[in-house]
């Protein structure tokens, strides 16, 4: 198996993204309204439950990132990982959000969420393309 030529953009994104994972997640435990959307108890503890499941996710862009930097097929596994993980989150984001009508009430801080839940989805899934296709020789 030969890997593909790796786009050092698609590598920064990796990491851009763990990055932002983090602060969002310092600023959301840290900073009280800075990025939530809501203050509802039943809102506050759904979003509390994606604590660990982001840090993982950030661990396998993080690991991605450095694998793929380094020519290493490693990159392309951690990558599969790091893109499921992101769109499985996104997609359970979004349906809470429909089924509990959060998207009815447009603020800064649904705003952000919004632009998190495309993010997570499009780049989850681009992530995985992308590395899939850097072993498809």
């Amino acid at each position: 198996m030969t890997m593909g030529t790796v786009s050092m953009v698609f590598i920064v994104l990796e990491v851009l993204v763990g990055v932002l994972t983090i602060v969002f997640w310092v600023l959301f435990l840290f900073v009280p309204n800075s990025v939530q959307s809501s203050d509802e108890k039943c809102y506050m503890v759904f979003q509390h439950s994606f604590i660990a499941a982001d840090l993982w996710m950030c661990v396998a862009f993080f690991l991605s990132a450095y694998y793929l930097y380094h020519g290493s097929a490693g990159g392309v596994m951690w990558g599969i990982v790091a893109g499921g993980t992101f769109v499985f989150l996104g997609l359970m984001d979004i349906l809470y959000n429909i089924e509990n009508g959060m998207y009815k009430h447009i603020n800064s801080g649904m705003f952000f969420e919004i632009l998190i839940n495309l993010t997570s989805v499009v780049f989850g899934g681009f992530t995985i393309g992308y590395v899939w296709k850097l072993i498809q020789h």
